[in-house]
């Protein structure tokens, strides 16, 4: 299982933290990474708000670092 921060609805101010996220192997040309530290940007905030449009939910904290773990 992995960890996610989870925007449920454009306008949240809260996120909801989720320890039963599953993932999926990796496709073609694709890598999974083990994230060892992630944050939320100002990409990030401007979903929340709306200004940046996405499917909702929607999982935040796209820049992150960590290590290979499947190609």
């Amino acid at each position: 299982m992995a960890r996610a921060a989870v925007l449920r609805a454009v306008g949240d101010t809260e996120l909801e933290l989720r320890d039963d996220v599953s993932t999926v192997e990796p496709g073609p040309d694709q890598v999974r990474i083990s994230i060892r530290a992630t944050g939320v940007c100002h990409s990030d905030l401007s979903t929340m708000t709306g200004v940046l449009p996405a499917t909702q939910p929607t999982v935040l904290g796209h820049e992150g670092a960590g290590v290979v773990a499947a190609v």
